[in-house]
């Protein structure tokens, strides 16, 4: 089973530090157990959505003692559980496109719990007015989510999968359920204008790999985009999760909405700036080569 584990994970690279080092490995010493049980990766994934869902209950009552603690730790639970099916769907080879729905919807259940909480709570004392301002900061956060995980998404594939001969960007293939395809044709929606090249500059580095470049144009991707990569960790959960603690254990939840909508969607504006730049230097490069 040890050998199999080190397939599983995401690439380790790109990985922030509270992955890296504390939510995927306890992540990692859970999914052996899973499979040990059977358990499916989908029932991992919801388990980890209700973990999420009570973070939100947790800390609507985060004025409290030791609610606003609860409310972390239970969030705490949801991502070291989002992190194990994943891995577990790679090791017992239970990947599919319904699995990766699931997942995703679980993560918009996990963190609306929180919204939601912030909402009803702030509407005590600012009227339901405050609906409006949580529902712009949820959607800015399914925007620069949908954003993240495609440059994530971009850098595995063109690293690591391209070196695979008829690997293809997601590993899930398609499903029967029309509800299924719906939700995948969303999330390509959500993903199509935060693509890391032009489709032109793309299939250039893909010519260069049907010529035998495979090695090559993985280097000159990862030695372009790997900071860049890194620097979209700004936008990941993890660092939300952070945020989202200290607002409510300084008893302020009412602030985070405003972070979201102000700081993190200028962040993502740099980004789409940034990733432009770099789609040209890395234009530069794989003509000269």
């Amino acid at each position: 089973m040890s050998a199999a584990l080190n397939g599983i994970r995401r690439n380790t690279e790109i990985e922030e530090a509270t992955n890296l080092y504390l939510i995927h490995p306890i992540s990692g010493w859970l999914v052996p157990v899973f499979a040990r049980l059977g358990v499916h990766p989908n029932a991992v994934s919801i388990a980890g959505a209700l973990c999420g869902m009570a973070a939100g209950v947790a800390y609507f009552f985060y004025d409290q003692p030791g609610f606003a603690y609860l409310g972390f730790a239970l969030m705490l639970a949801w991502h070291i559980l989002d992190g194990a099916d994943g891995q577990l769907a790679r090791l017992t080879n239970k990947s599919s496109a319904l699995g990766f729905v699931i997942d995703g919807t679980c993560d918009y259940l996990a963190f609306g719990s929180i919204y939601i909480s912030i909402a009803v709570k702030a509407a005590q004392t600012q009227g339901p007015g405050v609906w409006l301002l949580v529902l712009f900061a949820a959607v800015s956060h399914a925007v620069q989510a949908a954003a993240f995980e495609r440059q994530r998404e971009s850098y595995i594939f063109w690293t690591r999968k391209i070196l695979q001969p008829g690997a293809t960007m997601r590993d899930a293939s398609a499903e029967n359920f029309a509800a299924t395809r719906g939700l995948m044709a969303y999330y390509n929606w959500m993903q199509r204008p935060f693509m890391v090249m032009p489709a032109e500059q793309e299939q250039t580095l893909r010519n260069q790999v049907a010529r035998g470049n495979a090695a090559e144009v993985a280097a000159m991707y990862r030695g372009i985009y790997r900071p860049a990569v890194m620097m979209w960790s700004l936008l990941s959960a993890n660092n939300r999760t952070l945020i989202i603690f200290l607002a409510f254990l300084l008893g302020r939840p009412q602030g985070y909405p405003w972070f979201e909508i102000v700081v993190l969607n200028l962040a993502l504006l740099a980004f789409i700036g940034m990733n432009a730049s770099l789609s040209r230097r890395l234009a530069v490069r794989a003509t000269a080569a």
